[in-house]
Order: C-alpha cells, then structure tokens, then sequence
C-alpha cells in the first residue's frame, strides 16, 4: 500500500524528454548535405578550369552532377518539415549542374542523333593511342587503323615512353606510315601526327611555350625532346575538293599522374608544371583560332570532361559534334572497363557540317576510345 509520501514523490518525478521527431532529424540532415552541395556547386562553376589544386575535383565523374541532386530530391520526402523547400533546392542544384554534367539531350527521339551522310562526306578518325604501338603488334595496330576507312586520321601520342625513367621517347613512323597508307600525305611534330588522303598545302606545330605564364616549370623538365611540351597542337590546311579546311589535331596535357604518390613534392610539382601547359596549349589554340578565317575541325584527346572550364570555354566559340551522336551518355575512357568520363572532343566552325558521330572501341590497343566523325566541308 503506497503511503502518501510515496505518491508525491511519484508526482513530483520529472516526465521523459519526448523524443525528437524523426523528420525534423531528416530535415536538419538533408539541409546540410543539400548547403553543402550548393556551396561545393558554387566553387566548383567558380574554380573550374583556371586553378591546378582544384584539378583533382574535377575529375569527379560528370554524372556525379546528375546523380547527387537527384539523390537529394529523392530524400526530400523524409524531412516533412522541409520536404517542399528542400526538394526545390535539391532540383534548383540540378539544373544549375546540368550542363556539366555530359548528357546528350539530341539523342531523344526527334532531337538529333546524327543525319543521312551525303556522298563525298569526309570521314575523320580521331584516337590517343597510347603510346603508338608499344608493348602490341604492329601488324594489328596498322590493321585497327586501316579498317576505319577515314580519309584524315588524327592522331595522338606518336611516342614511345619510358617507364622506369618517367620521360618520352621520340617516335619516328613517318615513312612507315607513308609505306603502308600509299597515297596519304603525313605530317607530324612532337608527339601529334595527322595523316589524310587530301593534299596538306600547309601545316605546323603551334607552339605553345610563347604563351607559358611560367616557363620554368613549362619546359621540359630535362631538357630533351624539347617538341614533345612545345606542340601540343598541330595545324594542317587540307584542299578538299577546291577549298581548303583547317584541321587542328589536338592532345591537352594531362593533369595529374595517378603512378605519383599525392601526398610527394614530386606530385605537387608536376600538377603545377601540367596546369601551366595546359593553358599555354589552349591559349596558342585560341589564338590561332582568332586568326583564322578558314572553316575548321578541331579533334583530339583534350584530358578535360563537359564539367572543365576550358573545355565550355571552347565551346562557346566553336560547335561540338555531340549532337551527331546517338548515345544519351557518350564517354571515351577508360576504353578497357566502365567509361564514366569523354575526354576526347571533336568541334567545328559553323560552315562544316557534321553528319555522324561517334566513339569506336580501341580493342585494347588504347585506353582511349577513338572519335568517328563524317562531315561535310564548304566546296567551291
């Protein structure tokens, strides 16, 4: 029998806390993760393409841009307090992020995908070789590039490379190539060579080290093979049928090396001697551009995704071949597993005409996947 002692005391005890709703947990949770995506967003539109420390976030996958704000507006419904705003937040990041992101929009049905190809349509091959035919057989490598039937051929990594020493190694295929592809012209410089069936009335290197904002960290760190840094971009003008096109074979320095260990001076420093040559490669690029008054194709293995500063930047002034693609999600490495990234990119100036586009599978000859191209070029 309880005394009345007792029942004051059982009274006067403290209620429990009432515990916490579970959506106002959610809601403070998913209004982080969607603060920091907006300001992680913000910095990286801001940060892109100009500054060798930020390189390493962008090579975040371009989809990554897609996928996590759908994510969040998927989680929305979990923050009933919030679900609404934080929903709208989550989608505002989306479309902001979109353009980054990669996606061909021309692949749905109605809105593109490539067009019938006219007779007398110029057919471009476009492919990082990865180091010519090092470690392979010749015999196939010459086979793969006989069977794309392209009348130019842009081609990267006309190298050989040492490993153990880290360095390149000039390569010298010139005759050989002219030996088994009778009847094409070569041209060649540092580690670029275009090679084309129409007659070459000029070509050159454009040389990139005009344009370095630090030359000593730009050149080449030993002194040899010097073209290999300088020309990262190789100019020819083909005549095709009575008028003369530009065709810019392109390979934009890469921007770390994963071999390295990132926490080394070494790694570090080649980040910022590779930043500087990028944006010497592009600046000799756009420069030449500015002066040039012929249509123009420029193709090749630019180490940057839809997400890089530089790589918009270039599509501002000239035309991607996106939309002669009928892929939603076109990629170009790694060739040899899951490709989540295109960093090989084809652009034109507005009197060509591209019909198709498209990756071709380097049957483990490259980790890059090479770029098809047809196209039509202003006659007269």
């Amino acid at each position: 029998m309880s005394t009345p002692l007792a029942k004051e005391e059982i009274r006067a005890a403290p209620a429990p806390a009432p515990a916490r709703p579970r959506g106002l947990r959610a809601a403070r949770l998913l209004t982080a993760a969607v603060a920091l995506w907006a300001a992680f967003l913000t910095a990286f539109l801001v940060l892109t393409g100009g500054y060798w420390w930020w390189r390493p976030l962008e090579l975040l996958p371009p989809l990554t841009f897609a996928v996590v704000p759908l994510l969040l507006a998927a989680l929305a419904p979990l923050a009933r307090p919030a679900r609404l705003r934080l929903a709208a937040a989550a989608l505002c990041c989306l479309l902001l992020g979109l353009p980054l992101t990669g996606l061909n929009v021309h692949a749905l049905p109605g809105l593109g995908g490539g067009s019938a190809v006219p007779q007398g349509a110029v057919r471009v091959f476009s492919w990082n070789t990865e180091y010519w035919s090092d470690g392979g057989d010749p015999d196939e490598f010459y086979a793969y590039l006989k069977a794309q039937r392209a009348d130019v051929y842009l081609l990267q990594e006309h190298v050989s490379w040492d490993v153990a020493g880290h360095r390149p190694i000039r390569a010298d295929h010139v005759a050989e190539l002219r030996e088994r592809f009778p009847g094409f012209h070569v041209a060649a410089v540092g580690e670029i060579l275009t090679m084309s069936r129409y007659p070459i009335e000029d070509w050159r290197g454009l040389d990139n080290w005009p344009y370095l904002s630090d030359p000593d960290i730009g050149r080449p760190p030993d002194g040899r093979f010097p073209d290999y840094y300088r020309y990262k971009v190789l100019r020819t003008d083909l005549r095709i049928d009575g008028r003369t096109t530009t065709f810019y074979n392109i390979h934009v320095p890469v921007q770390l090396d994963i071999s390295m260990d990132p926490s080394s001076a070494e790694f570090t420093a080649f980040m910022r001697a590779q930043e500087v040559r990028r944006q010497a490669t592009y600046r000799a690029l756009e420069q030449d551009l500015g002066e040039n008054r012929l249509p123009v194709v420029v193709a090749g293995d630019m180490n940057g995704t839809a997400a890089m500063g530089e790589v918009r930047g270039l599509g501002t002034r000239l035309r991607d071949a996106l939309p002669a693609n009928d892929q939603t999600y076109p990629t170009s490495w790694p060739a040899g597993g899951p490709a989540l990234w295109r960093l090989d990119w084809a652009f034109t100036s507005e009197p060509v005409r591209v019909h198709t586009y498209r990756m071709v599978d380097s049957r483990g000859m490259s980790d890059h996947r090479a770029q098809a191209l047809t196209l039509t070029v202003p006659t007269g």
